[in-house]
């Protein structure tokens, strides 16, 4: 656990908008920011068996690199994983997943962030872990909410692109083109919408997923890999929703980005923890602009405040994955330089 407090505490000492002496920073919030973002791209890329899916990714190209393993990967993995395999060098695979996906996520919050700093740690805090496991997932929600700049300069066609370009890296992206018109929906049309057709979605979606993303059933089935974390973060999701709809203004992005959280936050408790709350990041990564919209009308005190149950929340996540899930796929972490590539894996 210390390698994470010390990873959360170098991104607040880099880029973070509260100092300790008034006036007195580190760094420039804009340099510090960028820097950030370089050490999360590193952390990610240099990690040896973190995640869950990170030994199935080595075995793609190590110790025997034969295209016809990835034959069933979406275009632009099999070209990741092509050109890694080619040059028998695994970390490029992980360092192009990590440049890509943290590239796109600190660009969209540098460009459309109130408040950066708020933005990246309540991405960090809810995403960053889980996206260490769902590398191909993860990049295809990066890509999805690059595509935002689209979505608010009404900009169709080329937000459909981005979902196509999401699609070449996971196929689950394709649920990302409702976004379009959900973002511009009148919030209180949105929640009808959303009771309604609740209890619809609840017998009707897992049909649609089973047949059109098969690769879910396994989770429909069993409730998936993280069952025992999913309970308590999909009633997170929901109270992170009813704060945002508590303090949110009633015009411009807020509704907007209400409109997209609202299904995002449902979508655990149709589809269960583990499987909704991966379909949901599409929708939930929003908060990451959401929540620092409705904190702005808080003092500096509470905003501080606030970013301490997304640092609990962190850290159950890895209790769980260490205690109750019985996984070493956090804990400890491994600089993948330093370690043997033919040890035995899980």
């Amino acid at each position: 656990m210390t390698f994470y407090i010390c990873f959360l505490a170098f991104i607040a000492i880099l880029c973070g908008r509260y100092n300790i002496v008034q006036g007195n920073y580190f760094l420039s919030k804009k340099i510090g920011y960028k820097i950030a973002i370089l050490f999360i791209i590193l952390i990610s890329a240099m990690r040896f068996n973190i995640g869950y899916d990170w030994s199935s990714y080595l075995n793609y190209i190590y110790p025997v690199y034969n295209p016809q393993y990835f034959k069933r990967l979406e275009p632009f993995n099999r070209l990741i994983c092509s050109l890694a395999g080619s040059l028998q060098q695994p970390w490029i695979l992980f360092t192009l997943y990590a440049i890509i996906t943290y590239t796109l996520i600190g660009k969209t919050i540098s460009d459309f962030s109130c408040a950066k700093y708020e933005s990246l740690m309540i991405y960090i805090c809810l995403y960053y872990l889980s996206g260490l496991s769902t590398i191909r997932q993860e990049i295809a929600v990066a890509v999805i909410f690059y595509g935002y700049r689209y979505i608010r300069e009404k900009k169709l066609f080329k937000y459909f692109i981005i979902c196509i370009l999401a699609m070449c890296f996971h196929k689950t992206a394709i649920i990302a083109l409702i976004f379009y018109p959900l973002y511009y929906l009148k919030l209180s049309i949105c929640i009808l919408l959303l009771f309604f057709f609740g209890v619809f979605f609840k017998f009707l979606l897992p049909i649609l997923v089973g047949a059109l993303l098969p690769m879910f059933l396994f989770y429909l089935e069993h409730g998936g890999i993280s069952s025992s974390s999913g309970n308590y973060q999909k009633i997170f999701y929901l109270l992170l929703f009813v704060y945002s709809f508590i303090l949110h203004k009633k015009k411009g992005t807020y509704v907007g980005f209400l409109n997209i959280c609202s299904i995002g936050c449902m979508l655990p408790f149709i589809l269960g923890g583990h499987t909704g709350g991966r379909l949901g990041e599409y929708f939930l990564i929003y908060y990451s602009l959401l929540i620092p919209e409705c904190n702005k009308r808080l003092k500096i005190k509470y905003r501080v405040l606030f970013l301490f149950p997304l640092y609990v929340f962190f850290f159950m996540y890895l209790y769980t994955s260490v205690h109750a899930n019985h996984s070493d796929e956090y804990v400890p972490y491994r600089f993948y330089f330093l370690e043997n590539l033919d040890q035995e894996l899980r």
